[in-house]
């Protein structure tokens, strides 16, 4: 079996040094503790770019990411429609940190200062057994609430034009894949610690960490002669990540993400 070969190159026009500046102002926006342990990233179709997070709505069609605010604080909002993953996009400011309760509040408004919604995170210090990856569970644009997947001990989720992807890590069972198909109808189901999941379209266990090259790194599982195998790079540099399934040593599918996170921690 042959993994792709990830991150050939950075986003365009960008070095690797200010892809590490972005990340690096990334890290300091959104639920500090997870941010600094993860990467989060994003490809419009111009190579990829650094994002504060990746928000896979449970309850709408889409995927909302927030880029690296600039000094003034001004950022893009990127909305991906599920499936497809089409791009439209917004310009927002984003306010300081409104915390209380073990719950913080971001506040998103437009260039005039007027309020347009916000962004809510969960502090990651609550969170057990430990957030590798930003505490994000929903932001709201007016009326209209996105809520965000998420769940402790993620290794990656990503998203693809007809998948959204997870991986877990699970105390008795090893990893653990789930995939999420974008058109199916799936109910949200309750989770622990502020965490935000739907049903899955497919569960797989024991799944285990069989490759880390460079900065990429290799889950596999296998299922009624089938390996799933998911790759992710923790490299803001060699970016890239995405879904492929083997069957009798045969390449039978396979789906390249176009925004994902992904925990340094394997």
């Amino acid at each position: 079996m042959r993994a792709w070969r990830i991150g050939a190159a950075a986003a365009i026009g960008v070095t690797a040094a200010a892809l590490a500046a972005q990340v690096s102002v990334a890290q300091g926006l959104v639920a500090q503790g997870p941010a600094a342990q993860s990467i989060s990233m994003q490809n419009r179709g111009q190579g990829w770019q650094p994002v504060v997070f990746v928000c896979d709505s449970i309850n709408r069609d889409r995927v909302l990411t927030l880029s690296a605010p600039a000094r003034d604080r001004t950022a893009t909002l990127t909305a991906f429609a599920k499936p497809g993953l089409a791009t439209r996009t917004m310009d927002v400011r984003v306010g300081a940190s409104e915390a209380g309760m073990s719950q913080i509040w971001y506040p998103l408004s437009d260039a005039n200062g007027r309020t347009l919604g916000n962004v809510h995170a969960v502090n990651p210090g609550v969170v057990e057994p430990g957030a590798t990856t930003p505490a994000v569970t929903s932001v709201t644009l007016g009326d209209d609430t996105s809520g965000c997947r998420f769940v402790p001990q993620t290794r990656v989720l990503g998203v693809t034009p007809k998948r959204s992807i997870q991986v877990t890590r699970t105390e008795r069972n090893g990893y653990r894949y789930r995939s999420y198909n974008h058109d199916a109808n799936l109910p949200e189901v309750p989770q622990n610690w502020g965490g935000r999941d739907t049903r899955a379209s497919l569960t797989i266990d024991n799944g285990r960490l069989v490759a880390q090259r460079g900065g990429t790194r290799v889950y596999q599982f296998e299922n009624g002669g089938y390996v799933y195998r998911v790759l992710a790079s923790v490299d803001a540099a060699q970016a890239g990540g995405g879904v492929q399934v083997w069957h009798a040593g045969r390449l039978v599918l396979a789906e390249r993400f176009g925004a994902y996170t992904a925990a340094v921690q394997p």
